[in-house]
């Protein structure tokens, strides 16, 4: 078989779909623990499973066995009184007898096995973790003087707790590639599905369908072959500046968040065999979606780890947003620095606004509706710091009702007698104010009409914003079409939620940066 048969065959995704719909049949919930230790076995890696007694850690172990044509499993549950001699087999006693030399019989054993599950991994005592260490990373077995190679694809170690801090875990645990949770069944119907329904101890896979040992050897070689594009290491590049800062943050322990060069490189690899066992030549952005379950280290940095993980997929645009909002705040800022930091005089800048309902400005483009803004508050909003106010609807005026807080408002018993009042940020600006960031115009009269080189020094400026704006929206378009759903088999559809929140989070700052920059214009 050539290195790169595997990308050649059109048949490879569909064979490995087939492999993952056997491997769960009679399993409930649990087939994206079931796709990723599949993925990790041909990979060559191992995987941690964290979870409750009785969640199927186990039986993802022995299904897993099934897809390998010919292969041996081996599982044992750990104690604190575990022995080496009852993991990698006892020592042959007429080997020390008469040839003197200390060796075990490991026929049956962990060294004989391609698929292994351990479970309450963190119980073993320090000869088995030693020895773990080597299986592990090198799939080799010192048996006394020989090195045995190990005919291991995957090892799958459980446990209901993480390893304890200070006991010398650290190496081991790093050992495991990818770390994912399996729960109990959430869903109520398919909890009583799973009731009724037996769970078959065996399963018929057509051995059409299996591994055989030659295409495990040939499709590692393959997967070296998978190319890594700019995007993905931008991803990546992206989630390690993230880690970073979140180690530096303050309280936070810079190794809870590190992750070694060794781990990246297999993380690479890893994501190389899910684009080949899906069919591609090339790595594209779903494979990414597998840092979440390779990154996190404690339980309780789970949440901003994945949180680095989806910011890694929006992170320069995220930016590059940042860097207009920015160039807005400070166009707004130098065309209200003529604006007097105390009071305005009514019959200047404030004449050209037209007056509704005898004490209001209009708002413009205020997105719930129409919004009035008191105008005797512009009086007490300076232009250089944001100033506390309020946002509510008056049911009466059937509008949204804008005033600002300060020493003696009459107003202030407006905040007792409205539902939903919303505290917000001021400040002004010139032709308007800015509420929470995102500037707003005040209507002008009719007749009144000024050029956008007013608020921004020159067209040229403001056309440079937009076409900032632009780059960036059709940077975003590639990037939600790259994140199409593109029936990955080793993401599960709870990853691609994960990562489209995030994106759904950025898709609204860049529809606030819109209306930012279209009402920047109109503030003339």
């Amino acid at each position: 078989m050539k290195k790169s048969e595997i990308h050649s065959k059109p048949l490879i995704r569909e064979r490995m779909a087939n492999l993952i719909k056997y491997m769960s049949e009679g399993i409930f919930e649990k087939e994206d623990i079931l796709s990723m230790t599949l993925l990790c076995a041909i990979a060559g890696e191992s995987i941690f499973l964290l979870g409750p007694p009785g969640t199927a850690k186990s039986l993802a172990a022995r299904r897993l066995k099934m897809v390998f044509k010919g292969a041996k499993s081996f599982e044992y549950l750990m104690s604190r009184f575990s022995t080496p001699d009852e993991i990698f087999g006892p020592v042959s006693i007429s080997k020390l007898k008469n040839e003197d030399k200390y060796e075990r019989l490991t026929d049956g054993y962990l060294p004989d096995a391609s698929v292994i599950f351990l479970d309450e991994i963190w119980k073993a005592g320090p000869a088995i973790q030693n020895a773990l260490l080597t299986v592990i990373n090198e799939r080799i077995y010192q048996n006394g003087s020989a090195s045995i190679k190990l005919p291991m694809k995957a090892l799958i170690a459980a446990s209901n707790e993480l390893p304890a801090e200070d006991e010398g875990l650290e190496a081991l645990w790093d050992r495991f590639l990818v770390r994912m949770v399996s729960n109990c069944i959430s869903n109520e119907k398919t909890f009583f599905k799973m009731i009724r329904q037996q769970t078959p101890s065996t399963i018929d896979i057509p051995d059409s369908l299996l591994i055989t040992e030659d295409e495990y050897e040939a499709w590692h070689s393959a997967f070296e072959n998978v190319l890594i594009p700019d995007d993905v290491c931008q991803v990546v590049s992206n989630v390690r500046t993230c880690l970073r800062e979140e180690g530096k943050k303050e309280g936070a322990n810079p190794m809870d968040y590190y992750i070694s060069d060794r781990r990246w490189k297999k993380v690479f690899h890893l994501m190389q065999a899910s684009a080949g066992l899906n069919g591609r030549n090339t790595l594209d952005l779903s494979d990414c979606h597998i840092l979440i379950h390779c990154l996190w280290n404690k339980a309780e940095t789970i949440p901003n780890t994945l949180d680095c993980v989806c910011r890694g997929f929006t992170f320069d645009i995220e930016s590059s947003i940042t860097q207009v909002q920015t160039k807005i705040d400070k166009a707004l800022k130098s065309a209200s620095a003529g604006i007097s930091q105390q009071r305005v005089n009514i019959t200047d800048e404030a004449d050209d606004y037209e007056v509704v309902r005898f004490f209001y400005y209009k708002m413009q483009n205020f997105p719930k509706g129409l919004c009035l803004f008191a105008k005797a508050d512009l009086n007490h909003i300076s232009t250089d710091r944001d100033q506390p106010g309020i946002l509510y609807y008056d049911d009466k005026s059937k509008c949204w009702i804008i005033h600002a807080i300060y020493t003696g408002a009459p107003f202030d018993y407006k905040m007792n007698s409205q539902e939903n009042v919303e505290k917000i940020q001021l400040q002004k600006c010139q032709g308007g104010i800015v509420m929470n960031g995102i500037p707003y115009g005040f209507k002008r009269k009719l007749g009144v009409v000024r050029t956008a080189s007013d608020l921004f020094g020159g067209d040229s400026v403001y056309q440079s914003l937009q076409n900032d704006y632009d780059g960036i929206c059709r940077r975003w378009d590639i990037l939600t079409k790259s994140l199409e759903d593109t029936g990955n088999l080793f993401v599960s559809a709870d990853d691609r939620k994960l990562v489209g929140r995030q994106v759904k989070k950025v898709a609204k700052q860049l529809e606030e940066l819109n209306v930012k920059l279209i009402n920047a214009k109109q503030l003339l």
